[in-house]
């Protein structure tokens, strides 16, 4: 048909009430009365299986203004542009939660260019917009397009991406799009119309807890997981979660997020069937129940879970889930064990074991096993149920077999089990009885399936210690020996036992030797450790070596004291501490030296008119040093130095501030301290100028009110010569 043969057609069809224009797709499904539109009835059921189905139809309008474009046509007046509008949503039906994908195809159909050409596309309410065309803008769920010029027979594709919620309530979607440029002056418009549908595939998962079969009595779940894997939510689900087993089980509590659950057995039982309801499941979320399970005695719990919706699921093959929880025996045994504290040697002690099944599982082949102490012979045995046999040595191992224990009251047994003690066991002596009981049946808790009973022999060990000193007196700065002999009158052997010796003050501990190691652990005091002292014995002999300070003052009394101990009981501790004095004398070998240096230099006189004291003189250093050689400190020192010739020729120019000159005729320099250390050293320098030249001779002496005992270093002489420097 030609161009004017189809607009005249155009007029005829716009003249009998407007312009319709289908699109292929829409064509094809339509019947003879015209285009199939979808028009769900209400409440239809809008859940199907994830598929690709038919697109939707486009309906173009154009509008009363059709008539003026087709006047102008007939008339042949002038070439217009004529715009087009289609548009198809993909897929159709669409899942609730699934992406719809709108291509928005335009067209010029005119004879001109069609100018400043925009499509506006009002979304649907509700979906989302994931993606669209270059130079679309989006407003609020209107969509802005410019596409600017088209030439005529032109067309231009738009994409525009959206995504339907997952909880989307309605039945269809509706979209309107208008295409408007300048040369065509209707706007022409296209509406599709989406049918959408629900489908949530539910997966359903299960963790069942311990790993490894779990004590009777413990607890176990299975955590049943239901997930949404989309895309709609899951309306209306329902779990159901069966658990059977062999022997009676518990159901403990069970735990639901979302929704509730049926009430559990208050008993136990071998089969239970939990119902709940979960509501709605959001595509992409998850519901958890979890059951958990008890068991008194040996059994295997099997849990199988199915999951349901009224929203159409398409993978039924993940809709079901199984687990397992396994219970051991469990049978918590304890053992309590009394007898004898004390006990004489040679005497008997009776031990009571009495063993009790706090369940909840029955104990099978039960075991009772006692350990003698060493020193302590078997006498006899009677469990009140079961039997017992005894072991070498002496007995001293017992084994009784108790058979099986019940759980609860009736599940206790008693062993009594009685021994002798050897007539030569030391008292004091500790006896350790131990028993342990364990059974074939695994044991929750063993920390108390052992028991120990501790009994004391009787012991007594009179201890006495005794101490001398050497030497008496001794000087300060050097070393005291304090021999210590401890004895044990008995009658037990004695045991721990310990020597604490508190020193004099001005000493401290040097080294130990004999019976004993001796540590000093506090100041001031000696700790000796003896050991097992045993009766009859000569005792322990210990000596102990301290160093007086070189600073105990003259005639001092070192009083020293030692005590003896024991954790054995001793009757009589007046004997426990012996006390010693030692006189204290000081003694200081004091040595001195003298040494000369002289340097020169011209000495200016008092007025610079006095020609006589303007005289060129040598400068000698005097340097006088006095050493304290020990043993003790040295007190009250005093050095005296004798300078050689008359006081004008050898005149003292400065001295130490510890130092005195008497210029008279004794022309002597006198130094004083009050005391050096042992070991110390004392420098006086004495600065001179000396007139005369030649050897001169210097003599100078120490002393002190401290004993010296070597008087031969205590004079020092020296010969130093003495010259005048020479232009």
């Amino acid at each position: 048909m030609s161009r004017r043969r189809l607009l005249t057609a155009q007029v005829a069809l716009a003249m009998a009430g407007g312009l319709a224009v289908v699109a292929p797709a829409a064509a094809a499904a339509a019947g003879p009365s015209g285009p199939a539109l979808v028009s769900p009835r209400a409440g239809a059921d809008r859940s199907v299986p994830a598929r690709a189905l038919p697109h939707a139809a486009n309906i173009i309008s154009k509008g009363a203004g059709t008539t003026r474009a087709v006047g102008r046509a007939l008339s042949n007046q002038a070439l217009v542009a004529n715009l087009t509008i289609t548009k198809v949503g993909e897929p159709d039906p669409v899942l609730a939660g699934d992406e719809l994908t709108y291509t928005v195809t335009v067209t010029n159909t005119g004879d001109t260019v069609a100018g400043q050409v925009t499509v506006t596309d009002v979304l649907p309410a509700g979906v989302e917009l994931l993606n669209n065309s270059a130079g679309c803008t989006n407003n609020n769920g209107t969509l802005t397009c410019v596409l600017g010029q088209l030439e005529p027979t032109q067309s231009v594709p738009l994409v525009i991406q959206v995504r339907v919620p997952a909880n989307f309530a309605g039945l269809t979607l509706t979209n309107r799009a208008t295409v408007t440029g300048r040369g065509d002056e209707t706007p022409s418009t296209v509406t599709t119309t989406t049918v959408v549908r629900t489908a949530a595939d539910l997966s359903l998962s299960k963790v069942c807890k311990p790993d490894e079969p779990a004590p009777a009595g413990a607890e176990g779940y299975c955590d049943i997981y239901v997930d949404n894997l989309g895309p709609s939510d899951a309306q209306n689900v329902t779990l159901t979660d069966v658990l059977t087993s062999a022997a009676p089980f518990r159901v403990s509590r069970v735990r639901v997020s979302p929704g509730t659950c049926s009430a559990i057995p208050t008993e136990p039982t071998r089969d239970f069937t939990l119902n709940c309801t979960l509501g709605t499941i959001a595509a992409g979320t998850r519901g958890v129940v979890r059951v958990v399970v008890t068991a008194e005695d040996v059994t295997q719990i099997n849990d199988t879970a199915t999951v349901r919706s009224t929203t159409a699921d398409p993978d039924k093959d993940n809709n079901k889930a199984t687990g397992r929880v396994d219970f051991l025996g469990s049978a918590d045994l304890s053992l309590e064990k009394s007898g004898n504290t004390t006990v004489d040697a040679g005497g008997t002690l009776t031990y009571t074991i009495t063993v009790t099944n706090n369940g909840p599982s029955t104990a099978r082949d039960v075991v009772v096993r006692d350990t003698m102490p060493a020193g302590v012979a078997f006498v006899s045995v009677t469990p009140s149920v079961g039997t017992c046999t005894n072991g070498q040595p002496d007995g001293g191992r017992l084994e009784c077999g108790l058979g099986n224990l019940a759980s609860g009251p009736t599940g206790t047994a008693t062993i009594e089990v009685v021994g002798r003690v050897a007539v030569d066991l030391v008292p004091g002596t500790r006896l350790f009885n131990d028993a342990i009981v364990s059974s074939a049946t695994a044991d929750p808790d063993n920390d108390d399936v052992r028991a120990s009973v501790p009994t004391d022999v009787t012991a007594s060990a009179d201890l006495s210690v005794t101490k001398t000193d050497s030497p008496d007196p001794v000087t300060a700065g050097e070393q005291l020996k304090y021999t210590i002999v401890a004895v044990n009158a008995g009658p037990s052997n004695a045991e721990n036992v310990v020597l604490t010796d508190t020193l004099p003050a001005g000493t401290t501990f040097v080294e130990s030797s004999g019976d004993a190691v001796c540590t000093a652990e506090e100041p001031g005091e000696v700790v000796c450790t003896l050991g097992t002292l045993g009766v009859g014995t000569p005792g322990r002999t210990v000596k102990l070596t301290v160093a007086v300070g070189a600073d105990v003052p003259d005639g001092t009394t070192l009083l020293n004291s030692v005590t003896v101990s024991s954790t054995t009981d001793d009757p009589d501790d007046t004997n426990n501490t012996a006390t010693t004095e030692t006189a204290v004398e000081t003694s200081a070998d004091l040595a001195i030296e003298a040494a000369a240096t002289q340097t020169w230099q011209e000495q200016t006189a008092v007025t610079s008119g006095d020609k006589k004291d303007k005289d060129k003189g040598t400068i000698v250093l005097l340097t006088v040093t006095v050493r304290n050689l020990g043993p003790s400190d040295a007190q009250n020192i005093t050095v005296l130095d004798t300078l050689p010739l008359r006081p004008d020729k050898v005149a003292v120019e400065s001295l130490p501030s510890a130092c005195t000159y008497d210029s008279g005729q004794d022309h002597v320099v006198t130094c004083t301290a009050d005391s050096l250390a042992a070991g110390g050293t004392l420098v006086f320098p004495i600065k001179l100028k000396v007139r005369a030249e030649g050897e001169l001779t210097n003599t100078a002496t120490v002393s002190s009110t401290t004993d010296d005992p070597n008087l031969d270093n205590n004079t020092s002489t020296i010969r130093f010569f003495v010259w005048k420097k020479k232009n």
